[in-house]
């Protein structure tokens, strides 16, 4: 009967153990800070000045797949850190390590091609991805539990972007303002930055325009840049005319219900000559 005592008790701990810690990583959505330490890879990257713009706190804005990402006081700038998947191996998972480590390369290739290539297009300002000793800066970030931490920016790797409004709340806040010449700036203004990407050789592997695109004011830029790789096909305006025809297939529909007018321009000037 002791034996069963313990057994209960022992299995009670164990269920609010792990309830708890299930609890904490939905509330923080998975942030800590050793989950952005240094992954000591080599890469790097030419930037322009680091921008004077940490004079701000950086509050917790939410959780992709790369990146942890904080929106500035201001709200104009977008903070990111990357996830460091590695900490999750066990020392023994030598074939998930090696998936990790090319993953991670293959994502910091991608943003060191979208900062020196596409940066206007971007929205980037500075990528970072090397341990440094000239920056000399820090960041205040707020996580989700309302507690500051104080970053030195010189010893992680983090992206600064611009911040952008997504898309569809912005075409609908146009539709609604019954701005529809404004919504057809917009929708070139996207059209026009895939066809840019193309035309620099760049090809996304996640063109998603719902939720990897964004505007500044009515200027569409590629706020989701963790999937670009070079691509000379892109060069060919055959296939430029393919790619801004498949990305938009999902606008379109967005645009069929909450304007036909918009869904039409969108065929008749950017996917009428693709099957």
């Amino acid at each position: 009967m002791k034996r069963f005592d313990l057994s209960l008790r022992l299995l009670l701990i164990l269920t609010l153990f792990f309830g708890a810690a299930r609890w904490t990583y939905k509330i923080t959505e998975g942030f800590t800070i050793h989950d952005i330490q240094s992954h000591n890879l080599n890469y790097e990257v030419k930037n322009p000045s680091l921008p004077n713009v940490f004079d701000q706190r950086f509050t917790f804005l939410g959780s992709g797949g790369q990146c942890y990402a904080f929106i500035s006081e201001d709200r104009a700038y977008v903070l990111k850190f990357f996830k460091n998947h590695l900490s999750h191996v066990l020392p023994w998972q030598i074939e998930r390590k090696k998936r990790v480590q090319k993953k991670l390369a293959r994502d910091f290739t991608s943003y060191k091609l979208a900062m020196e290539k596409l940066p206007e297009e971007t929205g980037l300002l500075y990528v970072h991805l090397n341990k440094t000793a000239n920056l000399r800066c820090k960041a205040r970030i707020i996580d989700k539990l309302g507690i500051e931490h104080e970053i030195d920016l010189d010893k992680l790797p983090f992206i600064l972007q611009k911040r952008a409004e997504m898309p569809y709340p912005h075409l609908l806040k146009l539709v609604q303002n019954n701005d529809l010449e404004g919504a057809k700036e917009a929708i070139d203004s996207l059209c026009k930055v895939i066809v840019t990407r193309c035309q620099k050789g760049i090809y996304d592997e996640d063109a998603k325009i719902h939720r990897n695109c964004g505007f500044i004011g009515n200027r569409a830029i590629i706020i989701d840049v963790g999937r670009f790789k070079e691509d000379p096909q892109k060069l060919d305006p055959a296939m430029q005319r393919v790619d801004v025809a498949d990305c938009t297939k999902k606008l379109k529909l967005y645009l069929d219900e909450i304007s036909p007018e918009l869904a039409h321009y969108l065929e008749e000037n950017y996917a009428k000559d693709h099957p």
